[in-house]
């Protein structure tokens, strides 16, 4: 995979926001402006990103292309996502108020899911995915993939939260969003694991890296909402907590990946 002006600025960021958590982790602050300022990184990163990727999505075309659609909902996610989290530090920042669940930074937020979702759909178009289907080893890994992600989301959601009393209680709107995002998670995650197992013995030349390297992303995000979701139901979690470590590494991982498809390297 070949390092163009947008990778550097990804692996740039990437490092300054690793180098600010190490320095949150070694004060062992958890309430002051710097820990809502590593919230805000992430959401510019993630902003940022989605931007480049909807500027890459151009050179194959946008919508006219499977690819270029791809590319260009993949990006829409990670700009939602972004602009999710930079409302999130709004209500900080500007209102100075702890963020209510449901706000509307939840708006961002799961509008990324249904554009990850379509994104891996095109992307999987793009690479033949659906062929396999017609034998028996894609058959057996339509089954299998899906189970293995709903045992894990079961695993995290139910099974660790239980252990800390979590009992889904409040509004109909809270409701909805505490299945929604586990829910929204499995799908992405069925869906990337789909598309890594039915395509890759087609995943070959320039793009095979890049598109692998998106699936470990959603991967991360999966793993990061779920960190995320525990450490809140039992208590534990502040701004620079692991969990927005994990999600600066996801969005960096996922957007690396975007970054693969650009046709004019420099």
């Amino acid at each position: 995979m070949r390092i163009n002006k947008y990778t550097f600025f990804l692996i740039g960021y990437l490092l300054q926001n690793i180098i600010f958590w190490v320095g949150i982790q070694s004060s062992g602050i958890t309430d002051l402006t710097i820990n809502l300022l590593y919230s805000f990184s992430n959401g510019f990163l993630a902003t940022a990103a989605g931007i480049m990727g909807l500027l890459i999505s151009r050179h194959w075309g946008g919508s006219k292309s499977a690819v270029g659609k791809a590319v260009m909902f993949i990006s829409l996610g990670i700009t939602s996502w972004g602009i999710g989290t930079l409302t999130w530090s709004f209500y900080n920042f500007v209102l100075n108020i702890e963020v209510p669940y449901p706000s509307w930074a939840d708006l961002g937020y799961t509008l990324a899911i249904p554009f990850w979702a379509i994104g891996v759909f095109y992307l999987s178009k793009a690479t033949g995915a659906r062929f396999t289907l017609r034998k028996l080893r894609g058959r057996l890994m339509l089954i299998l993939l899906p189970l293995l992600a709903a045992v894990a989301s079961y695993y995290f959601l139910y099974v660790i939260a239980r252990e800390s009393s979590f009992v889904i209680e409040g509004e109909l709107l809270k409701i909805f969003l505490d299945f929604y995002y586990p829910l929204g998670d499995w799908i992405i995650l069925t869906v990337a694991f789909l598309l890594f197992g039915l395509s890759l013995q087609y995943l070959g030349g320039r793009f095979r890296w890049p598109v692998m390297i998106i699936i470990l992303g959603f991967i991360f995000m999966f793993i990061s909402d779920f960190t995320f979701s525990y450490t809140t139901t039992v208590g534990s979690y502040f701004n620079g907590h692991f969990a927005d470590l994990l999600f600066t590494v996801a969005i960096f991982v996922i957007s690396f990946g975007v970054t693969g498809f650009d046709t004019q390297e420099t």
